[in-house]
């Protein structure tokens, strides 16, 4: 099943807030705005479990970020391990910290989540009528395909023969507009090896279907907890930064298992058509963005020389 979603049509109380509509009818046009968050891994209020960082403010912080950006915002991809540890609690939790969005969430469930937990939390998302939590939605024109990597109660990620068909099937139909395919593991190897070792099983299949459909624009996803890129069957693929703890960069053999408190963020991708800009907007900082002086003094010869002209 396919949903089309209008981004500026009122949502209901789900945190999953869509609502479908007939984009031809209502004239949206590119660019589009799209934001992706990932590896918020909210916890319960009373977890006892040291995080060394305040994982649910960090993700707060972020949403009044995305409420307050000055484009319009289409939708949030949110490409998994939303939660710690998968249970109940911490996904209504999660629904709490999401609710203030004015825009709809889009799911991906992660390795830290449960798939059925996550089903209960968003009922109204369309999932595919398959085991694994798979969807297609096209929101402002941008078809969105999430896809689970994830394998139950394993850090890994898997394409198996049941996703192959799926996400084939998909990419064969007809869609007159970019693609973009959001999941959690990232379908490479980054060079840090602790966190390459949970593997990627049947990744050659995976690289085979995107380069031979042809229909891929953008990947998106998580679990790495800090951004990078690769190209992927002829695909450029994003890893988002974590609103959570980063892991540290270190691309030696036998690297230390290191974490580091770098800024909280998330990505904007500016879609028009196929062309596809990615952006991390850094939160958190205490920082504020600023006119230079050299700008104020361009601002003001420019002023000088319209006057002279009148």
């Amino acid at each position: 099943m396919v949903v089309t979603v209008c981004a500026r049509a009122p949502r209901s109380a789900s945190p999953a807030r869509q609502a479908v509509c007939d984009r031809d009818t209502l004239g949206l046009v590119m660019p589009v705005h799209l934001v992706q968050i990932t590896d918020t891994h909210v916890v319960t209020a009373d977890t006892d479990e040291v995080l060394y960082v305040d994982n649910n403010a960090r993700l707060a912080t972020a949403v009044a970020s995305i409420n307050a950006e000055p484009t319009p915002i289409s939708a949030v991809i949110a490409t998994g391990d939303l939660t710690q540890w998968g249970i109940a609690a911490e996904f209504a939790q999660l629904a709490e910290l999401l609710a203030p969005l004015d825009m709809p969430v889009l799911p991906v469930p992660g390795n830290h989540d449960d798939r059925s937990e996550m089903r209960r939390r968003f009922p109204d998302h369309p999932w595919a009528d398959a085991e694994h939590l798979s969807w297609v939605v096209v929101i402002d024109g941008v078809r969105i395909v999430g896809l689970d990597s994830t394998v139950p109660g394993e850090a890994g990620a898997t394409f198996g023969a049941d996703r192959e068909r799926w996400l084939v099937s998909v990419l064969g139909t007809q869609h007159d507009g970019p693609t973009i395919l959001a999941m959690h593991h990232p379908p490479f190897v980054t060079g840090i090896e602790w966190m390459d070792r949970s593997g990627f099983d049947a990744l050659e299949r995976f690289e085979s279907v995107i380069r031979e459909s042809g229909t891929v624009d953008r990947i998106v996803c998580g679990h790495m907890h800090r951004p990078m890129s690769a190209m992927v069957g002829g695909v450029v693929a994003e890893v988002g930064p974590s609103t959570a703890i980063h892991v540290a960069l270190d691309l030696q053999p036998g690297g230390p298992k290191r974490v580091v408190r770098d800024a909280a963020g998330y990505r904007i991708f500016r879609v028009d058509g196929t062309a596809i800009v990615g952006h991390v907007r850094p939160v958190g900082t205490g920082e504020s963005a600023f006119v230079p002086g050299w700008a104020l003094a361009e601002e003001a010869a420019a002023a000088a020389v319209a006057e002279a002209d009148r």
